[in-house]
Parts: structure tokens; C-alpha cells; sequence
């Protein structure tokens, strides 16, 4: 009798092993496989500021300086943000140990929110239009792309889109819109919004920032060569350092922008 009980323990234990991973299961197998990745990810862009960091104290040119003031800060984002997204994926397990997950009901299944940072616009005498892509968009319901507006800013959220919510925030616009009359089409892998202008005036930029930045480009120009620098884009970099440094992220994305489309322009072949 105690044999039989024995052969009954053991054929149990192995049915169990036979039985495939739970979802449960599966969803903290590839937390685990996320959070080592994001370490790795960390440790890597650590060990590229530690060096930028050397650079920079070795650089003797301030063009060069400034250029690397600014990596500098781009990799100490990135580092902040990876923490974030660890920290992020350690309380999805707690909560996934915790409790056992539901596919089957959508609000239990986590999702990471994506920063929107590509968009073209136009206008005409009464809107400023706004588009931006977003691949598969139209596949969402309607309800779950939202865009909010204020005087002088909006913010469009797109909801559950492949597990992802999705959001484009622009602040800081040129001039007041009506926020009323404002709204937003979605489109074949796009969301196009339009700011109701508030008068007939056209727009030569979008955001204060980028009149900004352009007035500063400008000021460089027509002052010529500065006497008291031996690199005349020296005051214009130190400028733009401490915009990135005290900017909101619309202000950070337009600096980024110019900066690479600066650098590209540079290292365009010539035709000499």
C-alpha cells in the first residue's frame, strides 16, 4: 500500500512537470529578461559618460567643450531615464508575483508609455495644423486618442496602441489659439491636429523656443566676427547649453534638432 502511494507521488510530480509555463509564469520570465537588459543598457551608457566626462576635461578648445557639455547631458538623460524604466519593470514584477495576471482583461497588462518626437506642420488663415505618425493609429478606437488643448500648449495621448500609449506634447506655441474650436483627425498611420488661430496672422514658427533659437542664429550672424573670442560660435554654443540645461523638453527636442542638422550640414561633401 505504501509502494502504490509512492508510485501515485512520483506519476504526480511528473504530470506537473509536464504541464507548459502559466502566463503568470511567462510574464515574469521576460521582466526578468527586460530588467537584465536595461542594467546592461545602464552600465554601458555609465561607462560612455565616464569617458565623455575625460574628454571633456582634457578638451582645450571651447567649441569642443561646449559640443561635449551638451553629449554630456544627453548621456545623463539617457542613464535617468533607463533607471526609470528599471524601476518601472521591478514593481511590475512585485505586482506580477503578487497576484496572478488575467490576459484576458486588458486594464492588467502593463504598458509603457512611448514620447513622441516626429511631426511636420502647416497652416492657413484660420488653423494651425499639426501631423504627426504613428504607425497602426487607426487600428485604436476613437476614444483612446485624445488630445487636450490650452491656450498656449496641447498634449495628444494616444491610448493602448500594441500595448503602448503614445504622447506628443508641444508647449510654449507662438501665439494663443482657441482651444474651443481646436480639435483632431485620425488618419492612416497618422493623427493630424489642428490649433484654431485665434486671428488670420501667419506663423513663422511653431513654439517660442524655435523663435528663439532662430533670433539667436540671426543676432550671430549680424554681429560678425567678436573680438574677444577666438571662436566666434563660442557664445552662441554657451547660449544653447543653458537653454537645453533650464528648457522644458519641447525646448530640448528643437536644440537636439538644430544640433544634428548643424552637424550634418557640416560633413555634406562639396562640390570643389
Amino acid at each position: 500500500m505504501k509502494r502504490q502511494s509512492r508510485n501515485v507521488r512520483v506519476r504526480a510530480s511528473q504530470l506537473l512537470n509536464d504541464f507548459p509555463p502559466t502566463a503568470q509564469e511567462n510574464l515574469y520570465s521576460r521582466e526578468l529578461s527586460h530588467t537584465r537588459m536595461s542594467r546592461e543598457a545602464i552600465e554601458n551608457l555609465t561607462l560612455d559618460l565616464e569617458e565623455m566626462r575625460k574628454l571633456a576635461g582634457s578638451a582645450q578648445r571651447s567649441r569642443v567643450q561646449q559640443m561635449l557639455a551638451i553629449d554630456i547631458r544627453k548621456l545623463e538623460t539617457d542613464i535617468q531615464r533607463q533607471r526609470d524604466l528599471l524601476a518601472a519593470q521591478a514593481a511590475s514584477s512585485e505586482q506580477t508575483v503578487a497576484r496572478p495576471v488575467q490576459t484576458s482583461v486588458p486594464g492588467d497588462v502593463r504598458r509603457y508609455q512611448v514620447e513622441l518626437k516626429e511631426y511636420a506642420w502647416d497652416q492657413s488663415d484660420k488653423f494651425i495644423k499639426i501631423f504627426v505618425t504613428v504607425n497602426g493609429v487607426q487600428q485604436v478606437p476613437e476614444d483612446n486618442v485624445n488630445v487636450e488643448f490650452t491656450e498656449n500648449s496641447f498634449q495628444l495621448v494616444i491610448s493602448d496602441l500594441n500595448n503602448k500609449d503614445y504622447i506628443f506634447v508641444v508647449n510654449n506655441l507662438l501665439n494663443s489659439i482657441d482651444a474651443e474650436k481646436s480639435y483632431r483627425r485620425v488618419k492612416s498611420d497618422m493623427v493630424a491636429i489642428y490649433l484654431a488661430k485665434q486671428g488670420p496672422a501667419k506663423w513663422a514658427h511653431l513654439t517660442l523656443t524655435a523663435k528663439r533659437l532662430q533670433d539667436l542664429k540671426d543676432e550671430r550672424m549680424s554681429d560678425g566676427k567678436k573680438a574677444t573670442s577666438d571662436d566666434p560660435s563660442a557664445g552662441l554654443m554657451n547660449i544653447m547649453q543653458q537653454l537645453y540645461e533650464s528648457g522644458d523638453p519641447e525646448t530640448k527636442r528643437m536644440i537636439n534638432k538644430a544640433w544634428h542638422e548643424s552637424q550634418s550640414k557640416q560633413k555634406m561633401p562639396t562640390l570643389e
